[in-house]
């Protein structure tokens, strides 16, 4: 079905005209519809902005849409009376003689054509008249300046290009568009080149490395022949010249040879060795050199050399394989493809910026494979190939193809439209709808899909239980990708079981859980997707999640001092509950409380320690980081015990982690006090007070009391000591009594039971 159209005359400016309404037909295309209309369907995104429309998926039979006909006839007639203008005045040497006012006039309709590409059709018609007037006046500068003396113009300059006029005393730069006169010497560098294009249109490409002379350029008015007569020092140059006749003479020098043209087309070359001439048109190319002269013609080379000349018949063409002809490459490397070409021991490459290739932007000569790799601006551009013989001598130019080189880092436009995020579903397929651009490359879960001619595309897909991620890419030619990814659950009816992990920490009958939240870890029969609703004891939801792969079910709740029960239920795709369990949650923050039925001493000469007591509600209980047993909470261990003093952590943790700590300290002590010294004296005379004194040490330290036996004379006296730990010294005064004092025994005790004796 063919889209109407409904016309409203109109006496306006085409401009100003009404737009075009047409209705969007169902067996309609976008680009068909402009193609039809506007006779360009590259403007279909202009199109859609114009009336709104986002995606070519959101046109839909019976949509109006309005087309700018007579704005895009009278913006096309515009661009067309204006490259008509420019082409006019090139052809009259405006690129040399108006160079400022053709460069003017082309920028014009390069942002007419812009200005086109966005639907700016008043801007089209307005540069577009403006490129047209700077075109005519260049037109009639060239035409007023054929009648001044002759001279040419660096038309491409690629590289470093430098010249030296007869009046410069030295080399300076050569830019596009200047001007050369007579004897004006040209050279290029390393990996330059460069053209002079002269007033008749004829061009010279100076290749690297080359070294030329203008010795001459002359008109004649009266009978208007034309004179040029080029120089070539070193390196070499291709001539292409523009309808000669019998006006006009085009002479070549090379040291020691002179050569005259009648052929167009032609190359030469110049270095240590020799000269190399290569004619590729059917007039011929004539050389004289020491009186003796060679005719060279179509498709033939001469080399000439110290040892004489020898004639070649040139290779012909190779043949181009990659990129294929108008081939749009998404980077800004390309590589560049041809045939082998049998009797090729080199080739030479160019490319250039226009079909006549007048813009060079790679020449790479003596290139032994068969690809070559350039990194270029994005644009478009032509190459070609010539093969190079075992003489050095270039064959004919291979059919030039062109490419564009254009950096799109735009992700292509994608969209899933059906089915919804986290469908679930209780049948085993379902259909997905979507759109994407038409030169798009689909792929879905890892399969190609095809699209429709409008960019559409639907599928019915099969479903696995549980949950099914369908993911779509697409790619454009340049490589960008876009993803658009859905979930869908697929869940038969069927009843399931909830168990609650084993390692979730019990208090009683309780979870239990140290903080305000608890984690809750459980496995179900489910299928993975199946919606989880955690609610509370009064049967409001508290929280809703979903079963995870492999069955688990995992989230935290509230807890507090008090038990809190929870119900956890297990939904069908309808709503209806398939399975549930109850659990009761308690916060718990006392630790365990541990008691000893004796605590250690403080000192003893035994190794062996018994430590027995109760853990209250630990789980664990550990003693210097070693597990002991505990059997209903209660613990009864025996310690061996090392010389000195022995520090040991008895450890006890709860369920939930709390955690009591207690340090336990004591001493073995095998070894009894060392006595230092004892005096038995009278300090105030011998009618004074006995007193004993005794100084000792020990580890433990001393017991307080020291027994000892006191002979005077006759009579034993009994008694005690008092020592003082901290200092270690024993004393004890005693009532004044007359006679020899003699000390039978002195026992000093340690608090390990060690005994010392004097």
């Amino acid at each position: 079905m063919m889209p109407t159209a409904v016309v409203a005359a109109t006496q306006t400016d085409a401009l100003d005209a009404p737009m075009e309404i047409v209705t969007f037909g169902p067996d309609d295309t976008i680009r068909g519809v402009v193609e039809k209309y506007l006779r360009d369907p590259d403007l279909w995104p202009t199109i859609l902005a114009l009336n709104g429309i986002a995606s070519p998926a959101d046109l839909r039979p019976g949509v109006k849409l309005q087309l700018p006909v007579r704005q895009v006839f009278a913006a096309d007639e515009a661009l067309l009376g204006s490259l008509q203008a420019i082409q006019k005045a090139n052809s009259e040497g405006a690129r040399i003689f108006a160079p400022v006012e053709i460069g003017e006039a082309i920028r014009n309709r390069d942002e007419a054509v812009q200005q086109r590409e966005v639907g700016e059709w008043r801007q089209v018609v307005s540069f577009a008249d403006v490129a047209t007037v700077i075109a005519l006046e260049a037109l009639d500068i060239s035409i007023a300046q054929r009648d001044r003396s002759a001279e040419a113009v660096v038309s491409d300059v690629q590289g470093d290009v430098e010249g030296r006029a007869p009046i410069e005393p030295s080399w300076s730069d050569r830019e596009l568009n200047d001007v050369l006169v007579e004897f004006e010497r040209v050279r290029t560098l390393s990996s330059s080149t460069t053209q002079i294009t002269f007033r008749d249109l004829s061009r010279l490409r100076l290749n690297p490395n080359s070294n030329a002379t203008i010795q001459r350029m002359r008109s004649d008015p009266l009978t208007g022949g034309e004179v040029t007569k080029v120089s070539l020092a070193e390196g070499d140059f291709y001539a292409l010249l523009n309808q000669l006749s019998e006006k006009t003479t085009f002479e070549i020098e090379v040291p020691g040879i002179e050569t005259k043209t009648n052929s167009a087309d032609f190359w030469i070359k110049k270095d240590q060795s020799g000269a190399r001439f290569v004619n590729y048109d059917q007039p011929g190319l004539e050389i004289e050199e020491n009186g003796r002269k060679i005719d060279v013609g179509q498709g033939e080379g001469v080399v000439i050399t110290g040892a004489g000349a020898q004639r070649a018949t040139v290779l012909n063409s190779p043949r181009l394989s990659a990129p294929d002809l108008g081939a749009i490459l998404y980077t800004r490397t390309a590589d560049l493809d041809w045939d082998s070409y049998d009797g090729a021991e080199a080739y030479w490459l160019e490319v250039a910026a226009d079909p006549g290739f007048n813009q060079m932007q790679v020449s790479e000569w003596g290139i032994r494979d068969t690809a070559f790799q350039v990194e270029l601006a994005p644009a478009r551009y032509h190459w070609r190939v010539a093969a190079l013989d075992r003489l050095g001598l270039p064959g004919a130019w291979s059919t030039p193809r062109d490419f564009t080189v254009r950096l799109d880092d735009t992700p292509p436009f994608l969209t899933l439209l059906s089915p919804a995020p986290d469908a679930m579903v209780t049948e085993p397929s379902i259909e997905v709808l979507g759109a994407t651009e038409l030169d798009a490359a689909l792929i879905l879960n890892g399969k190609p899909l095809q699209q429709a001619a409008d960019g559409s595309f639907v599928l019915e897909v099969s479903l696995v239980p549980g949950r099914n991620t369908l993911s779509v890419f697409a790619t454009d030619p340049a490589g960008n990708t876009s993803t658009r990814s859905q979930t869908v659950i697929y869940r038969p009816s069927a009843s399931v079981e909830i168990t609650l992990a084993d390692d979730i920490p019990r208090v009683g009958a309780a979870l239990a859980t140290r903080s305000d939240q608890l984690s809750v870890n459980a496995r179900t029969t489910a299928e993975p997707g199946a919606p989880v609703v955690v609610r509370g004891s009064d049967g409001p939801e508290v929280l809703r999640t979903g079963v995870e792969p492999g069955g688990r079910i995992s989230f935290t709740v509230p807890v507090g001092a008090e038990e809190t029960a929870y119900r956890i239920e297990v939904l069908a795709p309808d709503g209806s509950v398939e399975g549930a369990t109850e659990f009761v949650a308690l916060r718990d923050q006392m630790p365990p409380e541990l008691a000893l039925d004796l605590p250690p001493p403080r000192a003893t000469a035994d190794t062996l320690m018994g430590l027995a007591g109760d853990a209250g509600d630990a789980l664990s209980l550990t003693l210097n980081g070693t597990a002991v047993p505990l059997a209903e909470g209660r613990f009864d261990l025996s310690v061996t015990l090392t010389p000195g003093a022995n520090t040991f952590d008895l450890v006890a943790t709860d369920a939930v982690g709390n955690v009591t700590v207690r340090r336990l300290e004591t001493l073995l002590d095998i070894e009894p006090p060392v006595i230092l010294e004892v005096a038995v004296t009278r300090p105030q005379g011998d009618g004074g007070p006995i007193t004993i004194e005794a100084r000792a040490e020990d580890a433990s330290g001393l017991r307080q009391a020291a027994p000892f036996v006191l002979r005077v004379d006759a009579d034993e006296i009994e008694g005690f000591l008092r020592c003082d730990a901290a200092t270690g010294v024993c004393r004890v005064s005693l009532p004044p009594q007359p006679g020899d004092l003699d000390l039978i025994e002195l026992m000093i005790e340690d608090y390990a039971g060690n005994a010392a004796f004097q």
